[in-house]
């Protein structure tokens, strides 16, 4: 038997309208953007989301399996890849996000306070931890807290909570 965000990772499986990881990753930057109800299917948590209760959640047998599933890992890479291209940064060979140039305009668009994409980043530093991307979490964190930093869109407050993503046990709640 196999838990739901299992399922969806490693196995094909949609969301509760239809959508594969794969469809979530082909999405535009317009459409990530507008779907609010995907940012839990993207980056699954330990936690029941308030905003979308129905989303998959990863227990601890459920992380071991997507950490070994060749297809699930993959998966979650090209997801990661696919978000931080829409918040403007290229994940380099070396597990880098870069700013790029092209990218500008996405940057912009959570460069600003109080924006939902802040959650957003939350949520994924936290959930490439659940999967086994510890290095990528890291690089992740520096690269948007280096630019909210730049922008100052960001207050403390939220870098706290980016840091308690990428510092905390993996299955601490994120409060």
């Amino acid at each position: 038997m196999t838990s739901r965000v299992v399922d969806f990772y490693g196995h094909d499986g949609t969301d509760s309208h239809g959508r594969t990881v794969l469809d979530m990753i082909a999405m535009t930057d317009r459409e990530l953007e507008s779907h609010h109800d995907i940012i839990q299917w993207m980056f699954p948590l330990h936690e029941t989301s308030r905003v979308n209760p129905d989303c998959p959640l990863v227990d601890e047998q459920s992380a071991r399996v997507l950490k070994e599933n060749i297809d699930a890992h993959q998966r979650m890479h090209e997801m990661i890849t696919r978000f931080g291209r829409f918040l403007g940064f290229e994940l380099d060979e070396d597990g880098q996000f870069i700013p790029d140039p092209t990218l500008e305009a996405n940057r912009e668009n959570w460069r600003s306070p109080m924006n939902h994409n802040h959650l957003r980043i939350t949520r994924a530093i936290r959930s490439m931890r659940l999967f086994g991307f510890e290095k990528e979490a890291k690089n992740f964190f520096d690269a948007v807290s280096r630019s909210a930093i730049e922008s100052q869109c960001a207050t403390e407050r939220t870098l706290a909570y980016w840091k308690q993503a990428l510092e905390d046990p993996v299955f601490d709640p994120i409060r």
